[in-house]
């Protein structure tokens, strides 16, 4: 299983603002979409949002999926 791949069942679920899963959050704070294609990260600086590569809030961090 590629390292990607793996990132993709491991971390916790992100989610839009109407609830709808986006991808995951990886314990590095890299959020990928379900087939692994990276999409932004998580900024802890303010409180388990999820942000694209331009900053922009694109969802938030439910919690850990396991």
């Amino acid at each position: 299983m590629s390292t990607s791949a793996y990132a993709v069942v491991t971390g916790a679920f992100v989610v839009d603002d109407s609830g709808v899963r986006l991808g995951t959050a990886g314990e590095d704070g890299q959020v990928r979409d379900f087939a692994g294609v990276h999409i932004g990260s998580v900024d802890r600086n303010r409180g388990d949002v999820a942000v694209d590569f331009a900053g922009i809030r694109i969802g938030r961090v439910l919690g850990d999926e396991g």
